[in-house]
């Protein structure tokens, strides 16, 4: 990559405007979804914790988590971060987590049965359209209680996966995280059985908020297995946690190299995107 260039922490006029100019990309960065037509509105907007245990670039354990906001309608919904729900651009570990955690939005259209996904991976923006899963659940006897509403477990698997949801019957709704769904009621909390991601429901809002579709012409369009396969050998690969950004050919983006908060970043100075030049080890939430 070339025009590589550093912004020190001095408080320096330059540096603050840099600073600026950085967190309104940041911000760009975390708003994927593009200005399109609506197609439904929320009955209520439910907001969950999502962790994932994973390692650093040394091989320590670590866990990344971030909010998520969850719209959900009669006819779709859409999982965002809560970043992005509150159109709240400032730096934070939240936001680097969303980008090590390599979050999708993900907007599941019930009455067209598809599922729009947008997630970005330095320097581009990726679109997936695909039908929507048949999560195959298995009901059982079991109970517990999360966030202070009763709920029953069930078994699923979905995407190579294999997960266990608690839902309740309390919200009927069945609609949950992710790409999660179809359950007798809001699953409340979901996750998948080798223990590394997990979604727990905190709160919930009766908000009305418009459900827009999602997609850019500009984005790179390629099927949901594709885009799996291009995670794995590039993500997957044992460079990645040290090395962000081995994969990018040269010229495919200039870059500033900033310091933020003693933590150093790339931002691409056409793509509108931030990386931490360390990242951690990607753990997939779809095997197949």
């Amino acid at each position: 990559m070339n025009n590589l260039w550093s912004i020190s922490d001095n408080s320096c006029k330059t540096s603050r405007k840099m600073k600026k100019i950085l967190v309104t990309m940041m911000a760009f960065a975390l708003t994927i979804a593009a200005r399109a037509e609506k197609i439904d509105s929320t009955q209520f907007v439910a907001f969950y914790n999502y962790t994932l245990q994973t390692q650093d670039e040394e091989g320590q354990n670590v866990t990344d988590s971030i909010r998520l906001a969850l719209l959900v309608g009669t006819r779709a919904t859409y999982c965002t971060t809560v970043l992005s729900y509150n159109k709240d651009g400032r730096a934070s570990q939240e936001m680097t987590n969303a980008f090590l955690m390599h979050h999708q939005n993900v907007l599941t259209d019930v009455e067209r049965s598809e599922v729009v996904a947008v997630e970005p991976i330095y320097p581009y923006r990726y679109e997936t359209h695909d039908p929507l899963a048949k999560i195959d659940w298995t009901l059982t006897e079991d109970t517990l209680t999360v966030s202070g509403l009763l709920c029953h477990r069930a078994t699923g698997k979905i995407y190579g996966k294999q997960w266990t949801a608690w839902y309740t019957e309390e919200m009927p709704s069945s609609a949950g995280p992710w790409k999660l769904r179809g359950l007798p009621g809001l699953i409340i909390k979901a996750e998948d059985s080798e223990e590394i991601h997990c979604f727990t429901l905190y709160e919930t809002k009766n908000e009305v908020r418009d459900i827009n579709a999602i997609g850019n012409s500009e984005y790179q369009k390629l099927s949901r297995q594709k885009l799996m396969k291009f995670k794995k050998k590039t993500l997957g690969n044992a460079r990645y946690p040290k090395e962000p950004t081995y994969y990018v050919p040269k010229g495919a983006d200039d870059v500033a190299e900033v310091n933020l908060n003693g933590t150093m970043y790339y931002v691409g100075m056409n793509s509108h995107m931030m990386l931490p030049q360390k990242s951690h080890v990607y753990k997939p939430l779809e095997l197949e």
